[in-house]
């Protein structure tokens, strides 16, 4: 009798199993991102999500985790980046931005597919006539799956460069332990901003703003006159814990720098607090 239970359960089990294998490979599929080779050590490696939240990530070369991993996200979440990459205008773009201006980078590939459409983009880093939106996305894709832990590179908006232009100033707030809005800002010399919506924010996704080029300017030249690039690279000491981490970064004429600090420790210059609350002014009236 117990050897009837048994094979009973174990049948059970296995159905059980192979219901929920086939389930995984019906869950269709939303966000694609590819990051492949280039004549160095660039991560290799690529991301999948799917509609029911399922994350799957398969690193190749130069990065930490190599093979298969998965994880998870709401698939609210996910209905929300399929709208966002609609809203930045996604669909409307070229399927390829490779003209090789710049050789021996990466190509990146993306793809969204939203009511049973796919459209898929190739882009060769070193091709400038992309969308500026277009290398934030792809950035927004790591963020927002964490890849991070399987690559070993945190994502960083302030590197992005379109080979055109590079950004004047950006600002970065990240999560603290409650409900902080988490997003990114990059303001470019003339006049376009670019806004990344995280979490905790009233919308998420990305963004392009225009204001005027002048403010931007300005905002750079106090920070410079202020001392920003003979500050600190780092205020991290944690007086106060769970407290949310911000980076600033200022491009100079001849200089690059930037600043991360922790909102609880007490050493940071009251100049730097007042360069990030400049950068949110930039687009105040235009993000709510």
């Amino acid at each position: 009798m117990k050897k009837f239970v048994f094979t009973g359960l174990l049948a059970i089990l296995v159905l059980v199993t192979a219901t929920n294998h086939v389930q995984a490979q019906q869950a269709k599929v939303a966000i694609t991102l590819e990051r492949t080779a280039c004549f160095g050590a660039c991560p290799i490696y690529t991301v999948t999500i799917l509609e029911d939240g399922t994350v799957i990530y398969k690193g190749e070369k130069f990065v930490a985790v190599t093979g298969e991993q998965t994880s998870q996200i709401d698939p609210a979440i996910v209905k929300q980046m399929v709208d966002a990459f609609a809203s930045a205008g996604y669909f409307d773009w070229k399927e390829a931005y490779d003209t090789m201006t710049v050789t021996d980078m990466p190509t990146i590939i993306t793809s969204v597919t939203r009511d049973g459409k796919q459209h898929r983009i190739t882009r060769y880093v070193g091709d400038s006539s992309a969308p500026l939106a277009l290398p934030y996305l792809e950035t927004w894709i790591d963020v927002m799956t964490n890849t991070h832990l399987w690559t070993g590179v945190a994502s960083d908006f302030s590197t992005i460069s379109t080979f055109g232009e590079s950004p004047l100033l950006t600002l970065q707030r990240d999560a603290c332990f409650g409900m902080c809005p988490v997003y990114a800002i990059a303001a470019y010399e003339d006049g376009k901003v670019v806004y990344v919506g995280i979490a905790n924010v009233s919308k998420i996704g990305v963004q392009v703003f225009e204001v005027d080029a002048a403010a931007i300017a300005h905002v750079a030249q106090i920070a410079d006159l202020s001392g920003y690039f003979d500050w600190s690279d780092s205020y991290q000491k944690q007086v106060i814990t769970d407290q949310a981490t911000v980076t600033t970064s200022v491009r100079g004429k001849d200089q690059f720098k930037h600043i991360v600090r922790y909102k609880g420790d007490p050493n940071a210059p009251i100049g730097l607090v007042q360069i990030e609350d400049s950068i949110d002014q930039l687009i105040a009236d235009k993000v709510s």
